[in-house]
């Protein structure tokens, strides 16, 4: 007795001292965290029950690794089933997540007894604990700060918005995102639907956290070394950056990890369960990325490769059917079924795709490639990725950038390793090939992070095998090395959110409105138009394309498409004839962000000489109703 009042004792001093400091930081998230867990268990569930079915040979810790990777994918299609029928509303998706606790009622029990064991048996090497889970609580940490990266706020977030604002699918004007795959924005939707933008970041984070639980348990069929394969995806510092966004690279590493592994398992298309597992999850990865298509090819030519026909059919039978939705919904909204791509036989003109526009996008796409020539840059590929990442992409392209050196060293020694021992030399080549296809393609770095576990895999296995052969100082050398970088990805980590200035808000020093006023020059007028909402509220973004704080129905400015207002003003007789065509288009208000627009420049379009002068002659006709250090909120002067 007197132990128990002890421990309670400690458990209310714990609980006084965590009020005082700890509980006002984490509060903004709290409600996030408890959603993260309650859909987390519904898709773990169900998950389990269909993986349970499919592949009734797995151990316990796998079942609930790919049961909840396989219900994050029910979670999407069924958000996406939602938004078909017109049904997406709040309540219909607290609706598809109690049928997925029905569903799966019966495996959440199992699910936490797996997770209890892999936890007891993740504690006998406390080394390995710590630099798995410290990085992955820190940045579930980092998803408490508020969205803020760009393409977040232009489509990532913004669409799922747009969806619930309509309460079905349609196709945004000026969003030609709108017409991509989209399961990781089916999972924003969710997040969205249940109140929390914080909770998509969490969704991000569990993918990442879910790609490691594949690591530390199927990855052990293949090397014993899989755990350190884990540490070299926890400390990667690309991953742990994308881990707090909506950036999706995590949510395609996931699938695709799941995909690779899985087929690992199926004994290269033996086992049936397995491989309609891996096709399962390569489906969900190419409804995320059109990238991963290039693994689902690399897949299927090994099923052709080993003479196994009906197997190769089959995977690519599902994975298609699961692709499928979004390309139908795409050939409905603009006509081609692979939006962007192919362009020219599917001129997508109904949404004002010109040729031009697409060029300018795909340019975009490849202006980090082959500077010098495909070959020379090949020949110089090894150096540039461990000296000069940032060479790979720039913009907020950059967090897919950082911290490759360690897993790029190593996977370039596991395929050494490979070849001289002929072990594991499918995945080996699986990644080369892949690798290759990627510089092919224009070399974003960022693309190439869906792999990093699968080469992580192949580089710890060389790892191990060399450790072997080693004398005592080569591993003290080598092990105090990886230290070293496996710190500086750390570093790094600490570094970008230092830069990004979210440490206040991580640290309850700083509110929500008070962080996002500093990061976007157009929120101040946002949080007053949505303080100050008008009938029919309908407002016109002119030179900023992240409108995603706006709660009233708006149309942003966008690089990729023609902008609205441009034309207007290129059309109109004058800036009376202007203002009256904008009130036609149903705008009650301008936003106007001048330091963006200067930005972006001639990419958001060119003014005719009458344009130009309807659009300075437009501010007679419009009153200011709110003007923010950096941006001016104006309605229409009255008649």
């Amino acid at each position: 007795m007197n132990g128990l009042l002890a421990a309670g004792l400690t458990a209310a001093l714990a609980a006084a001292v965590a009020a005082d400091g700890l509980l006002p930081a984490l509060r903004p998230g709290l409600p996030a965290l408890l959603l993260l867990g309650f859909s987390a268990l519904a898709a773990a569930g169900a998950g389990r029950r269909l993986a349970g079915r499919l592949a009734p040979a797995l151990a316990e810790d796998e079942k609930t690794v790919a049961g909840a990777t396989l219900g994050l994918g029910l979670l999407s299609l069924g958000m996406f089933a939602l938004a078909a029928l017109g049904l997406l509303k709040p309540w219909a998706a607290s609706g598809l997540l109690a049928a997925l606790w029905l569903a799966g009622w019966a495996e959440v029990a199992p699910a936490l007894a797996s997770l209890a064991d892999g936890a007891r048996r993740a504690l006998e090497r406390p080394w390995l604990c710590a630099l798995i889970g410290l990085p992955l609580l820190f940045a579930l940490w980092a998803c408490l700060v508020p969205p803020h990266q760009y393409d977040s706020l232009v489509y990532h977030l913004a669409l799922p918005q747009e969806y619930l604002r309509a309460g079905r699918l349609y196709a945004p004007e000026g969003l030609v995102f709108a017409h991509f795959p989209q399961n990781g924005e089916m999972l924003f939707t969710l997040a969205l639907a249940l109140g929390s933008d914080l909770l998509a970041q969490m969704y991000v984070w569990l993918a990442t956290a879910l790609t490691i639980g594949w690591l530390l348990t199927f990855g052990r069929r293949i090397t014993a070394a899989a755990p350190w394969a884990a540490v070299l995806v926890a400390t990667h510092t690309a991953v742990l950056l994308m881990s707090s966004t909506t950036y999706v690279e995590p949510l395609v590493m996931l699938w695709m990890t799941a995909a690779v592994l899985a087929f690992e398992a199926s004994d290269e298309g033996r086992e049936s369960g397995p491989l309609l597992l891996s096709a399962l999850f390569m489906g969900l990865a190419l409804g995320t990325k059109y990238y991963a298509g290039l693994l689902a090819v690399l897949l299927v030519l090994r099923l052709v490769w080993r003479d196994r026909l009906k197997a190769a059919v089959l995977f690519a039978a599902v994975a298609g059917a699961l692709f499928a939705p979004w390309l139908i919904k795409n050939w409905i909204f603009v006509g081609n079924p692979v939006f962007p791509f192919l362009y020219k036989v599917f001129p997508a003109t109904r949404i004002g795709w010109t040729s031009d526009l697409a060029a300018g996008y795909f340019s975009v796409l490849t202006e980090y490639g082959h500077a010098h020539g495909f070959f020379r840059d090949l020949l110089s590929l090894p150096v540039l990725l461990l000296r000069n990442p940032l060479r790979f992409g720039g913009g907020m392209d950059v967090l897919g950038d950082l911290g490759w050196d360690l897993t790029l060293w190593l996977w370039i020694g596991g395929l050494c390793v490979a070849w001289k021992r002929r072990e594991r030399g499918a995945l080996a080549l699986l990644t080369a090939l892949y690798v290759a296809g990627w510089f092919a393609t224009g070399v974003v770095l960022r693309f190439l992070t869906a792999l990093a576990p699968a080469m992580a895999l192949v580089g710890a296995a060389g790892a191990a095998a060399w450790r072997e052969k080693a004398g005592g100082p080569a591993r003290a050398l080598a092990a105090a090395a990886a230290g070293v970088l496996i710190a500086s990805h750390l570093f790094l980590l600490l570094f970008v959110h230092g830069v990004f200035g979210g440490g206040a808000t991580m640290l309850g020093l700083e509110d929500r409105g008070t962080f996002l006023s500093r990061k976007l020059e157009y929120y101040p007028c946002a949080a007053f138009a949505n303080a100050h909402p008008l009938p029919d509220d309908k407002i016109l973004i002119v030179g900023e394309q992240r409108g995603y704080y706006l709660n009233a129905a708006h149309l942003a400015s966008t690089v990729h498409a023609p902008n609205l207002y441009v034309r207007r003003a290129n059309e109109a007789a004058s800036p009376r004839a202007l203002a009256d065509a904008l009130r036609a288009d149903g705008f009650t208000r301008l936003l106007f962000v001048p330091r963006e627009a200067e930005r972006l420049g001639e990419s958001l379009g060119t003014f005719t000489a009458q344009g130009a002068a309807n659009w300075t002659g437009l501010a007679a006709e419009l009153t200011a109703a709110y003007r923010g250090p950096a941006c001016l909120l104006a309605g229409w002067r009255a008649p």
